[in-house]
């Protein structure tokens, strides 16, 4: 499966107030202050206007500046947040919480390498802000790196042990590391606690899929659907299990859907071609096959399908040419096996 998409939701900030006050004056402390609740409060315009207050009785506060990125970035004003939180950086270099929020307008941005790099800065000057670790451990999942998510998850853990979301991530990366057990067994932990948790609800769709329990899988996997973070993994692993349940039509709806938004998804394009297949339409699970194989050379199941396609359409040698690509062992192998014995029959 693919990797874990953008979350609204791991976008979470400390708000200043007054980690970089010292030697400010208390007048200007006091609208800052207040500013930080107007912002908390959601009252955007009241807050700016006490952030603005507070640096006029002195510009380089930079807790004030940091603020006003905060409020840009409610705003949906990237440019006005990234100009503001980097006045904050320069005032004072070594301000770990805006160096952090400056990672989100980053990734926000599109600038995934420039927000891990800001993350990494955060934590370097304090590691124990969990905003910036946790941030960077969803940004790490995005991207597919799963060992280095892991790895901060299990230290974020340490520091914030009731983020039932990042527990449940970290259940997610256990599965996508090839850890089956200890995924069930993160991911059943936080459900008993947190039993609306997305990611950990793909590892149990995933667990229950795996033993039969096809129904409760749906369930898991319906429910995860919804979620910004693990909502696409969920969608394509759904189709999945749709086709094996015999609904060929709902899976072939969910997985060109997925194709149709991200058409570089070798996992839905590979759960596609099986629908098409499934479906009878040959030409249309071949095709798909061979781009989820372009996608991910290394994709045995696509040589599966594109010999399977071709042994139905009466192709034997191209049937041969791709089983007689797949090797190693696993499920893939055993298939292959299979097809290789009915073709030299």
């Amino acid at each position: 499966m693919r990797t874990v998409a953008r979350a609204a939701c791991v976008l979470s900030f400390v708000i200043a107030y007054g980690c970089a006050s010292g030697g400010m004056p208390p007048v200007a402390v006091g609208h800052n202050t207040t500013g930080a609740e107007h912002l908390a409060a959601g009252r955007l315009d009241q807050a700016e206007a006490r952030f603005r207050l507070a640096l006029e009785y002195n510009g380089r506060f930079a807790d004030a500046h940091a603020n006003l990125g905060l409020v840009a970035l409610e705003r949906g004003d990237l440019e006005q947040a990234e100009r503001h939180t980097r006045n904050a950086i320069r005032v004072n270099e070594d301000f770990a919480q805006a160096w952090g929020n400056l990672g989100v307008v980053l990734e926000r941005r599109g600038r995934a390498a420039d927000a891990q790099a800001a993350f990494e800065r955060a934590l370097s000057i304090d590691p124990g802000l969990p905003s910036a670790r946790r941030n960077l451990a969803f940004l790490h999942a995005r991207h597919g790196r799963f060992d280095a998510s892991r790895a901060q998850l299990m230290r974020l853990a340490e520091l914030t042990p009731d983020d039932f979301e990042a527990q449940g991530l970290l259940a997610y990366c256990e599965l996508r590391l090839g850890r089956p057990e200890a995924a069930t067994a993160r991911a059943s932990a936080v459900l008993e606690r947190e039993p609306h948790a997305a990611a950990a609800r793909v590892v149990r769709g995933v667990a229950r899929a795996r033993r039969g329990d096809v129904e409760g899988a749906i369930t898991d996997l319906e429910i995860a659907a919804l979620d910004e973070s693990v909502g696409r993994d969920a969608r394509t692993r759904l189709a999945a299990v749709r086709l094996v349940n015999g609904e060929v039509e709902t899976a072939l709806t969910i997985a060109t859907a997925l194709v149709q938004e991200d058409g570089s998804d070798a996992a839905a394009r590979l759960v596609l071609a099986s629908a098409e297949l499934a479906a009878g339409h040959l030409e249309r699970a071949e095709r798909h096959a061979r781009e989820a194989l372009r996608l991910s050379p290394r994709l045995d199941h696509a040589r599966v399908l594109i010999a399977s396609a071709c042994e139905a359409r009466g192709d034997l040698a191209c049937a041969r040419a791709a089983v007689n690509g797949v090797e190693g062992t696993g499920v893939a192998a055993a298939h292959a096996a299979r097809l290789r014995a009915a073709l030299d029959r």
